[in-house]
């Protein structure tokens, strides 16, 4: 259904919501999830308790009421947002959606008193780092072997305000 609408002339930036995901969404969600990281995607479980306990951070891109990607964070530390995991559907990515998912977690982490929000990508994925720079997120950290198949990762972030 997905590339239906992708590729028929039907995708208006203009009728994309973004939304809180509720626990309806979380097919969708694990479809997307699959097909964006098949090696190792986040379980059920896992989406499930970072709806729980961090829903208002859950969002979803919608087009009608198809689930075109995701992105859901957290606070922790208390001032600190962290981005656990975005992605978009392969048939709908570099069209903004990524781009808003993450104005609009941003917004919401500063509405709450964020300063600083981050993120871990790995140092593979070229696309997601470019991605990340764009927006004014900067590499301060490399953590081996992050990943189950020993890979590395980068941990990013971006000051949402200047401290006082």
């Amino acid at each position: 259904m997905l590339r239906n609408i992708a590729w028929k002339g039907m995708f208006e930036e203009s009728r994309i919501t973004i939304e809180e995901a509720t626990k309806q969404d979380l097919e969708s969600v694990m479809e997307i999830e699959k097909s964006s990281f098949p090696k190792y995607p986040y379980s059920m479980e896992i989406f499930q308790k970072l709806l729980e306990d961090y829903g208002r951070y859950f969002l979803l891109s919608k087009i009608g009421g198809t689930v075109l990607g995701y992105i859901c964070g957290r606070i922790f530390r208390s001032k600190i947002g962290e981005i656990v995991s975005i992605a978009v559907m392969p048939n709908f990515r570099r069209r903004g959606i990524g781009r808003r998912l993450m104005f609009e977690l941003e917004s919401r982490f500063k509405k709450d008193g964020v300063k600083v929000t981050r993120l871990e990508v790995s140092v593979k994925n070229i696309a997601a780092i470019k991605f990340y720079e764009a927006l004014g997120y900067e590499v301060i950290n490399l953590t081996r072997n992050h990943y189950p198949d020993g890979s590395d990762a980068f941990t990013m972030v971006k000051f949402l305000e200047e401290y006082d």
